[in-house]
Order: C-alpha cells, then sequence, then structure tokens
C-alpha cells in the first residue's frame, strides 16, 4: 500500500501542487481520487488470496516476512468476499462521481477496474500469466501519479508523463522480485509468471534498469519546463534509485539461478529481505521527487 497507491497518490498530489503554484481548484476530487486508489489496491489483496488459496497454503509465507489472513484463518472466505464487494461498491460510486466531474476519467477508471478484475479474479487469472509487471503494474502505478496530477492541476504535459512512468517502473521493481520469490511454489502450481516463464533471465535487475534508461531518455524532453537544477535533481535521483533497485534485483536473481543449478533447497527466506528493500526504496524515491516538485511549487 505504501509503496504503490499512497506513493504514487502523494507524487501526484506534489505534481499538481507544482504545477498550479499550489492553487489546486479541484481539492476534493484530488483528495477523492487519491482515497479510491488506495481503496482499489485494498480490495486487490483479499480477492487476490481467494484466488491464490491453495497456493498460499502451499507457500512457506512465514519465511517471506508476509501474512496471509485467509489461510491464518483471521477471515473467513464468506466474510472476505463481502469485504470485497463492500469496497467495490464504494469504489464505483467514487469513480463514477470523479467521472461525471471529468467524463474523460472513463478511460483511466476502465482500465484500473479491469486490471484489478482481470488480475485477481477466478475467471481470467492475469496474475498467472507473464508480463503483468509490464502492461498492468507499471502502468497502474504511473496512472495513479499521472490522473491525481491531472484533476489537481488541470493540466497533461511530458513532465508529469515521464515521471509518472520513472515511478511505474520504480513501484513495480519489488514486484518482480516477488515473483522470483514465489518461484517454486508458482513453477510446482502451474502459475506462469514472467519469471517462471523464464526463469534464467535475469529480469529481477533488467527491469529496473529499463526504468533507469527510460528516464534518462527522456530527461531532455522535461528539462525545458523543469529547469537546470530540478532537472538534475530529477536524473541524480532517478539514478541512485534505479541502479541500488538493479543490484538488488541482481542478488534476488543469483539466489533463484543457485537454485535452479541445485546449489540451494529453498529460495523464499533469502529472497524476502531484497524484495523489501526495493520497496522501501521505491517509496524514498516517491518521497524525494514529492519533496522537489513541492518546493518548485511554493518557490
Amino acid at each position: 500500500m505504501a509503496a504503490w497507491s499512497v506513493s504514487g497518490s502523494l507524487l501526484g498530489v506534489g505534481l499538481a501542487g507544482y504545477l498550479t503554484r499550489w492553487n489546486i481548484t479541484d481539492l476534493v476530487p484530488t483528495l477523492l481520487a487519491s482515497v479510491v486508489v488506495v481503496l482499489m489496491q485494498y480490495v486487490a489483496h483479499p480477492m487476490n488470496d481467494m484466488m491464490d488459496y491453495e497456493l498460499d497454503r502451499q507457500a512457506p509465507i512465514g519465511e517471506t516476512g508476509r501474512v496471509k489472513p485467509l489461510v491464518d484463518g483471521m477471515i473467513t472466505r464468506r466474510e472476505t468476499k463481502w469485504l470485497s464487494m463492500t469496497i467495490l461498491l464504494a469504489v464505483l460510486a467514487v469513480l463514477s462521481y470523479l467521472i461525471w466531474l471529468r467524463p474523460v476519467l472513463i478511460f483511466p477508471a476502465s482500465y484500473g477496474m479491469a486490471a484489478l478484475i482481470g488480475y485477481n479474479h477466478r475467471s481470467t487469472k492475469l496474475a498467472y500469466r507473464p508480463y503483468s509487471e509490464l502492461y498492468l503494474s507499471m502502468p497502474i502505478n504511473a496512472l495513479t501519479v499521472f490522473v491525481i496530477s491531472y484533476i489537481g492541476s488541470g493540466q497533461l504535459g511530458p513532465t508529469a508523463a515521464v515521471v509518472s512512468i520513472a515511478f511505474g517502473f520504480a513501484s513495480s521493481s519489488f514486484f518482480v522480485s516477488m515473483m522470483s520469490m514465489d518461484f517454486p511454489t508458482d513453477r510446482k502450481n502451474g502459475k506462469r509468471t514472467t519469471i517462471v516463464s523464464h526463469p534464467a533471465l535475469k529480469w529481477c535487475a533488467y527491469y529496473p534498469l529499463i526504468g533507469l534508461a527510460f528516464s534518462l531518455v527522456m530527461t531532455p524532453f522535461i528539462a525545458g519546463s523543469l529547469g537546470a537544477w530540478p532537472t538534475a535533481a530529477f536524473v541524480v535521483i532517478s539514478s541512485l534509485v534505479f541502479v541500488s533497485l538493479a543490484a538488488l534485483g541482481a542478488r534476488v536473481d543469483a539466489i533463484r539461478l543457485d537454485y535452479l543449478a541445485g546449489e540451494l533447497a529453498g529460495l523464499e527466506g533469502l529472497t524476502g529481505s531484497g524484495r523489501l528493500n526495493q520497496l522501501y526504496i521505491s517509496i524514498a524515491y516517491a518521497l524525494s521527487l514529492t519533496a522537489v516538485f513541492t518546493y518548485l511549487g511554493v518557490i
């Protein structure tokens, strides 16, 4: 929650403040959009837990530092369904209001709902197919920042787009490492994630490097509007973050390759810390960029 919806919402508000010199006119819709993003991620977890119930029962959840209320018996399947349904209805109500205010929001809202249901529902099970980190996770996290920035500022521009996509890659890097952490259980049960489909590919390291390459290539397109030192700050912060994410991802890849070579009996517990450190770094990335844009909006 902190690495995706909360961080993305804060960065989106920070961008809106920068673009409007902190004269955000649609403050209530901006806050409502942030709330609905958090609710959408929140409801994704019980839905995913219901879909993955049998896998989670087999996985060494305790070794990875995760808590699964459904598997642990903290909540029943019936209660989980009612919880999910209630939150989904609340999400739809808020989205309807936001779309009524700005009809163009029907497009990102539809994509977000399609991603939520498609990834976590038994009938589609996109979570069981490869490349979701490219066509779901990264775009959803990027859209969070971009849409909240748009609602708060009424502006669309290259700066918001570039920063949003960079955040999308950074915040999704730990998601790829989580796939690697779950590799043994996923492969055993036919869950064809990208890592299961390409186990020898050093994808946990390559993925954040794609984000770094994007950030550097797109920097000239935002330099004119940002100015010299803010652009330099974006490049330095992004470079430090993505290199750190790639280094941690490389370690996760190395552990998986050792497991494939028969040198390790298991890998879940060994890769958990790398995944969590990536999560913390992505949060720091969002907060750092938010601080930069907040300062730019008030000077």
